[in-house]
């Protein structure tokens, strides 16, 4: 009963994203595209390489998710060299994310979760064995699948505090659709105690896939030529990344109130459709800048630059000496801290982390990343981070983080080769 709600639902909202979509497409043309993609829609002739042999279907979302599971599937690809792997996604950016060349590794938008379209996606790509990751949690996928015998496992599991509360509220309708997934695996032990107040399901610590995650091989000699091209020489280069509605402006000001003109700031917003507004607030406060897009020889090093450019948060990384965690400093929860301490940056979070608590506490625990409780805070700790004595430290103290923590893709390996 609360199944078939859900999707009556789900029909009624369905035609309104196709509005969505248009709205969207008006400062992102790729979601304009591929719509036949959200809407199941395939060719009759299309069928015959999903016929011949075993399908592992992967679900990444977005960009973060798609960039985790490259060393996982590295190493599906290993131990099933004959099989076809199709990797779907819910945005643009996460579909543009380049993914190891191989004939046998396919890409789609997974479609809307209306059961009609679920069943189009599996009557035609037939997958053995699905999974979704992190918090990916699709009834009518997880219904469909569950009718058809197919195995669907929940890898790299997350679950905030404040989102199982959310979650305890509709535990009659979310607890038989957990019970019904192959296997749980999630990131930590909170993970674990959240998801066990949803489900008798035996749920299973196998750690954070995205600790496996290595930067692209051509991230120093990009990071080199970026540097040659913008005269970034002995500044003090801080990076604002996956910056949010509202942070830019702030971070700008107190890099403006530390009045030191050895500072270049990169700020990397979050999500594409914000570079224009990011521009117009360096244009607002009357600042010199230059945009990464036009990445032209400068004859002096510029103090702002806007990185507005997808998939180069390695690049960014190389070039900083500190890094500005994006998303903490509203209610945001921030973005993954996992990259900057993976590049060994002295990282600074603002007081907003419920998204990432536990690798951030941890991190913060290690000597690898520092927490200030408001944005007032900045420029002292800045300062503090411009000592090479710290740094030196905050790399050490990096390096032995992320070496603690690194091993999830082979546990993970090791659940999908039960089913696959």
């Amino acid at each position: 009963m609360r199944l078939f709600i859900y999707n009556i639902i789900v029909y009624l909202i369905l035609p309104l994203t196709i509005i969505k979509l248009i709205y969207r497409g008006i400062k992102n043309k790729d979601y304009l595209r591929c719509w036949a993609e959200r809407f199941a829609i395939y060719p009759r002739n299309g069928k015959s390489i999903w016929d011949k042999r075993k399908t592992l279907w992967i679900h990444c979302v977005s960009v973060g998710e798609t960039k985790a599971i490259f060393k996982l599937l590295e190493e599906l690809q290993k131990k099933y060299p004959q099989a076809h792997f199709l990797i779907t996604n819910g945005t643009p950016t996460g579909k543009k994310v380049v993914l190891p060349q191989n004939k046998n590794i396919h890409r789609s938008y997974l479609p809307y979760d209306a059961n009609t379209l679920v069943k189009k996606f599996l009557n035609f790509y037939k997958p053995t064995v699905g999974i979704l990751l992190e918090k990916e949690i699709w009834p009518n996928f997880i219904t469909q699948c569950n009718h058809r015998k197919i195995p669907l496992l929940l890898i790299n599991g997350r679950l905030s505090n404040k989102s199982v509360t959310k979650y305890l509220r509709f535990k009659k309708f979310y607890a038989p659709l957990l019970n019904k997934l192959a296997k749980i695996c999630v990131q930590n032990i909170s993970d674990k105690q959240n998801f066990e107040k949803l489900t008798s399901h035996k749920v299973h610590v196998m750690g954070n896939l995205k600790f496996d995650q290595t930067p692209p091989k051509d991230t120093k000699k990009k990071a080199k030529i970026i540097k040659n091209n913008l005269m970034i020489n002995d500044q003090v280069v801080i990076v604002a990344g996956s910056t949010r509605e509202g942070e830019e402006g702030i971070i700008i000001d107190q890099i403006l109130a530390m009045n030191m003109k050895d500072i270049t700031l990169i700020l990397i917003p979050r999500h594409p459709e914000r570079f224009l507004k990011v521009e117009h607030i360096l244009k607002s406060k009357n600042l010199k800048y230059v945009k990464r897009s036009k990445g032209s020889l400068l004859k002096s090093t510029p103090n702002f630059i806007l990185g507005d450019s997808m998939g180069e948060m390695y690049m960014y990384y190389e070039l900083a000496n500190i890094v500005i965690l994006g998303g903490s400093f509203f209610d945001y929860g921030s973005q993954n801290p996992i990259e900057a301490i993976k590049m060994k940056k002295p990282t600074i979070l603002g007081p907003s982390i419920f998204n990432f608590k536990d690798i951030i506490i941890n991190a913060i625990k290690s000597g690898s990343a520092v927490q200030i409780n408001h944005i007032n805070e900045l420029p002292a700790i800045i300062k503090k981070l411009c000592h090479l004595k710290t740094q030196s430290l905050m790399i050490k103290n990096s390096e032995k983080f992320i070496s603690r923590s690194e091993g999830s893709s082979n546990k993970a390996l090791k659940f999908i080769s039960q089913y696959f």
